[in-house]
């Protein structure tokens, strides 16, 4: 049965995994590539051994940010990109990390419960999305390059309820600016991660599972040193 993209299900690792890995050659590019007033900006700072300061992203995804941009350019807005592609030796590290704390903290779970619970906040990374060049983190910016305000900043995990893009209290103009992100994504074919409001992906196994395809485009790549 095809996802209803209306729907605010939050896809578990169950869900992303039936979807096949992709092979697309399609070429990684700076997020920039179409439109250089999109602001690029990592919050973190592991890819810069691989790619200096530039994130990369599939081409088509970069097409697609560029579409985007231009609308929000009407209102004086645009985007800020944080994340893109990932190395998958340091996706591999986040997992590794998120799950020690969970399990720190929650000691009764173990084995695959606990594997599936830490990919509602870290990727397992034989689903992950930013490994294939396909997954973006994102958010607006108003005409100052200030953060539009989302309720919570970009990676925050400090209330895992309030980063769920519908999550409860929150505000109504939170609520709101949360909505202009998604449609305008939604609307260039991106899927949302609906536990995490700044996470979108275009050609990944979440990009298929979340619009019922049977199969990715992408899969992952190694950048080599």
């Amino acid at each position: 049965m095809q996802t209803n993209p209306l729907s605010k299900k939050i896809l578990s690792y169950d869900d992303v995994r039936k979807a096949k890995l992709g092979n697309s050659q399609e070429k990684l590019v700076d997020v920039r590539e179409y439109d250089d007033s999109i602001l690029a900006r990592y919050d973190k700072q592991d890819m810069r051994v691989y790619t200096g300061d530039a994130i990369f992203v599939r081409d088509s995804l970069a097409k697609k940010l560029a579409v985007i941009n231009a609308v929000l350019g009407k209102t004086g807005c645009k985007l800020k990109v944080v994340y893109g592609y990932r190395h998958p030796e340091i996706q591999e590290a986040y997992f590794t990390k998120r799950k020690q704390e969970i399990l720190a903290d929650q000691p009764a779970l173990s084995g695959e419960a606990l594997e599936k619970y830490t990919h509602n906040f870290v990727a397992v990374p034989d689903v992950a999305g930013h490994v294939t060049g396909g997954a973006i983190d994102v958010t607006i910016v108003d005409s100052t390059s200030r953060e539009l305000d989302m309720g919570t900043a970009i990676a925050n995990y400090s209330d895992p309820e309030k980063i769920k893009t519908f999550a409860q209290g929150i505000d109504k103009q939170q609520r709101d600016n949360r909505k202009l992100l998604h449609d305008l994504m939604v609307a260039q074919g991106f899927a949302p991660f609906y536990g995490e409001w700044w996470h979108f992906s275009y050609g990944d196994r979440e990009w298929a599972a979340f619009y019922g395809k049977k199969s990715a485009l992408y899969g992952a790549i190694e950048i080599k040193l």
